[in-house]
């Protein structure tokens, strides 16, 4: 895995309004209210000392939504179930992939038709547990 260093930065005090719910469909009548206020780091990292970032670079996870250039947040020390995103180290290679346990066999699934499901042949180590995505559209 390729080491970029990003870091969010606390917060403390720092909040976002949130204003309301948006259709992402048909268009409806919208009133801009208050509804509560919410910090950034909270929501997306609530365990922040067993969470890191990774950018994400290659298409196995495009459609979970998982596109090129985007961050993930990965949690360690949880126990992955059968459905949950993970980074893993398999066979020496990194990679990120839908965890799925079959019995005592652990496969990992791209959500990518091009790719076909992994499976460990040496060794399978988990660095976490994907719990956000994140994708900036304007700099």
């Amino acid at each position: 895995m390729k080491t970029e260093k990003v870091v969010i930065t606390s917060t403390h005090g720092r909040y976002l309004p949130v204003v309301g719910h948006i259709m992402a469909g048909f268009p409806t009548p919208a009133e801009e209210e208050l509804q509560d206020l919410l910090s950034l780091d909270e929501y997306l990292i609530p365990r922040p000392k067993s969470s890191f970032m990774v950018r994400v670079s290659g298409d196995s996870m495009t459609e979970a939504g998982i596109l090129p250039g985007d961050l993930v947040i990965v949690e360690k020390g949880r126990n992955p179930k059968t459905g949950d995103i993970v980074i893993a180290e398999m066979d020496g290679e990194w990679t990120m992939r839908y965890f799925r346990k079959e019995g005592k066999n652990i496969i990992l699934d791209a959500a990518n038709s091009r790719h076909a499901p992994s499976h460990p042949q040496i060794e399978l180590r988990l660095a976490g547990i994907v719990t956000a995505v994140i994708r900036k559209y304007h700099q």
